[in-house]
């Protein structure tokens, strides 16, 4: 699935897969619409409510159906619609005409009556003999004639109709634009629905009675970030739960529109996916980011001073992934759980568990230069790095290189396999170096050896393992010494490890020796403790003498204002 969903980036995509002529014409209307921006989008309202910068979509299809129409067939319809009005008098006249004539021939028609009244018995006496006689047939001309009358009434009927039915090509093409500048993202439908996460898209977004309002801030004149705003630069843009209330826990979680942004690396918040404001958004480099298990089962939260948001993932995986994400934005990773292991005094302090379950100690690597990996079986990494460490082990175990692989799922589920099929897989790069079970790196399960190796050796990300065949080395006094990204070859840091390598162990202390600098340490600690005391009960002795040559300012000033109007007092009194 992808990690940009929601209906802007599925417009976005919509309007990229038009023809290049459309969008060249979608921008060149923005052009038009956002020079002319005060005819166009005036006040409307929708549900008693005023919206400021608005247009009903009839009024967009005209207004860009006037641009699109060549201005020599806009001075025809013009002169057409000037001479309707004479065109109307002419039948008017006519009318009259016909009118008159009509009443003329009224008296004739009279006059004739009586004589059809006195034909009518003779018409009955022959209609015997024509009763035997076939009728005769109308002739040709007689029925074109008829035909004739009534196709202009017909056709005129019809021509009506195609007036009614046929917009003209011009209006049509404007109706397909601005379903287009709503693709683009130039304007929307004010009444997009809050609800609706992920709605399939609608036949056609315009039609004459809906209201669009205007997004780019040359119309709008809008600070507010919108989610067309930070649409550029996303690399994650989707729906998740947010703590929010007392019955968060039960309820998982109110809905929350999160867009990641590599460009701006920020991270916003939204009511929708079509929100057209921020709930909050947060600049990376200002936080840090935590698994957080407390309240979800599978929680991230993001921390910022006083501030945080907890998000629910619902899945272990999606937590992973989405904390990666909040990573390449800019995010700093704070590990919370297993912190005892990083106060640990060497990496012999530490132990972990064999394919077979069975607890292995760091002190039998003692002396030793011990080369830690996170490994998988279904990385990009796996057929370079797998055979760079086999060389490695193979080359300098006899000098005191150890080479230990631990297996983990934790990125992209890259080593999805049993202990059985992890050790048969392995089989094909001749690995002979010690393999650990299968566990996690990151988080509330991570086991102890990683979280002190990366907390005495923070990456990039802080104290967090980014990727898989992260590469740890520590020298043989159990002192981390260096950190290897997942892309640095074994190979390729080589020197390092022959240099470690040429160094002795430094000798064992003896407990004398030992308690001597716990007791060194203790002191050095003390004497800290006791100078930080002084230097704040100095700085506390200054603040008293500022307070009281503050006072002792503001009591002479007190005593000269009272002398001044003593003085004053006794002036007015001898006065004369």
């Amino acid at each position: 699935m992808s990690e940009l969903q929601g209906r802007v980036f599925s417009r976005q995509t919509a309007f990229n897969a038009l023809a290049e002529d459309l969008r060249e014409q979608a921008a060149a209307a923005q052009t038009l619409l956002t020079e002319k921006k005060a005819e166009v989008f005036t006040v409307h309202h929708s549900a008693l409510v005023k919206v400021p910068q608005s247009v009903r979509g009839k009024e967009l299809v005209d207004f860009l159906e006037k641009w699109l129409t060549p201005e020599e067939e806009t001075e025809a319809e013009q002169a057409v619609v000037a001479a309707e009005p004479e065109k109307k008098e002419e039948v008017a006249v006519t009318e009259e005409k016909e009118a008159t004539k009509a009443e003329e021939e009224a008296p004739k028609a009279e006059e004739e009556a009586p004589k059809a009244d006195e034909e009518a018995p003779k018409a009955e006496e022959e209609a015997p003999k024509a009763e035997g006689e076939t009728p005769k047939e109308e002739s040709p001309k007689e029925e074109e004639a008829v035909k004739g009358e009534e196709a202009p009434k017909s056709t005129k009927k019809e021509d009506k109709k195609k007036k009614v039915e046929e917009p003209s090509p011009y209006r049509l093409r404007a109706k397909v634009i601005v379903e287009a500048l709503v693709l683009a993202g130039f304007i929307t439908s004010y009444k997009d629905r809050v609800k609706n996460y992920l709605a399939e898209a609608p036949k056609e977004y315009v039609t004459d009675s809906e209201l669009f309002v205007p997004l780019p801030e040359a119309i709008t004149e809008s600070k507010d970030t919108t989610v067309w705003n930070v649409i550029d630069g996303a690399i994650y843009a989707s729906q998740l739960k947010r703590k929010a209330g007392v019955f968060s826990a039960f309820t998982q979680g109110k809905d929350v529109y999160v867009v990641a942004n590599e460009k701006t690396n920020k991270i916003y918040f939204f009511e929708s996916d079509v929100a057209r404001t921020a709930l909050a958004e947060y600049a990376a480099a200002d936080g840090f980011v935590q698994f957080d298990n407390a309240h979800f089962q599978f929680g991230v939260k993001l921390v910022y001073g006083d501030k945080f948001e907890l998000l629910n993932l619902v899945t272990k995986e999606a937590q992973e992934a989405f904390l990666n994400i909040l990573l390449n934005v800019g995010v700093q990773y704070r590990e919370v759980y297993n912190l005892a292991a990083e106060e640990a005094k060497s990496f012999y302090e530490l132990k972990d568990f064999d394919m077979d379950k069975k607890e292995v100690t760091m002190e039998d690597y003692k002396g030793k230069v011990v080369l830690v990996v996170n490994v998988s079986s279904k990385c990009g990494l796996t057929p370079t790095n797998y055979p760079e460490l086999q060389q490695l082990h193979e080359k300098y175990q006899e000098e005191g290189l150890v080479v230990l692989g631990f297996p983990c799922n934790q990125f992209a589920g890259q080593e999805p396999g049993t202990h059985e099929e992890i050790i048969e897989f392995v089989k094909q790069y001749n690995v002979t170096f010690p393999l650990f079970e299968k566990h996690d790196v990151n988080g509330s399960n991570a086991r102890p050896i990683f979280t002190y190796l990366k907390a005495k050796l923070p990456g990039t990300f802080g104290n967090y393992i980014k990727w898989n065949f992260t590469k740890f080395l520590v020298d043989r006094n159990g002192q981390p010494y260096k950190r290897y990204a997942p892309k640095d070859l074994p190979l390729s840091f080589e020197e390092d490890i022959k240099e470690l390598l040429t160094k002795a162990p430094e000798p064992e202390k003896t407990e004398e020796e030992s308690k001597e600098e716990e007791v060194a340490s203790a002191k050095s600690d003390e004497e800290a403790t006791t100078e930080k005391k002084e230097e704040a009960a100095t700085e506390e002795a200054k603040t008293e003498v500022k307070k009281e040559e503050a006072a002792a300012t503001t009591k002479n000033v007190a005593i000269k204002e009272e002398a001044a109007t003593t003085e004053d007092v006794a002036v007015a009194v001898t006065a004369p």
